[in-house]
């Protein structure tokens, strides 16, 4: 299923927001000020989640919940969060399409990955 991304509008924000956005909005430059704010929140999220990623757990989640805080005032990170979805959905179905022991590799890949990267780390600190 190829979903369209040409209406890129980012979806309403959630109703507890409404609120605080209306305030903002109401002041003046109050656009540019919530639209700074939401760059600077996403953007340290983003960040947050890109230094997680070689440690084992929620780096990629993070990153893509940075991606959904973007979204909520950028037509571009919407786009590019569902193409991150997709994405990442393809590569799922297709992992889970293959021989157990081709799925074993890839796991076994990505241990050898974490074992390089704490490695690395180690010899990095001493």
């Amino acid at each position: 299923m190829v979903e369209d991304t040409r209406d890129a509008r980012p979806p309403a924000p959630p109703a507890w927001i409404v609120p605080m956005r209306s305030w903002v909005l109401r002041r003046p430059a109050g656009l540019l000020i919530w639209r700074i704010w939401v760059a600077l929140l996403g953007g340290a999220i983003v960040v947050g989640g890109l230094l997680l990623i070689p440690l084992p757990g929620p780096g990629w989640l993070i990153v893509f919940f940075g991606l959904a805080v973007w979204a909520t005032e950028f037509a571009w990170a919407l786009r590019l969060l569902r193409f991150g979805r997709r994405l990442l959905s393809e590569w799922t179905d297709w992992a889970k399409r293959q021989p157990l022991w081709i799925r074993g590799l890839l796991g076994l890949a990505g241990l050898v990955l974490l074992a390089g990267l704490a490695y690395l780390g180690w010899r990095l600190v001493h």
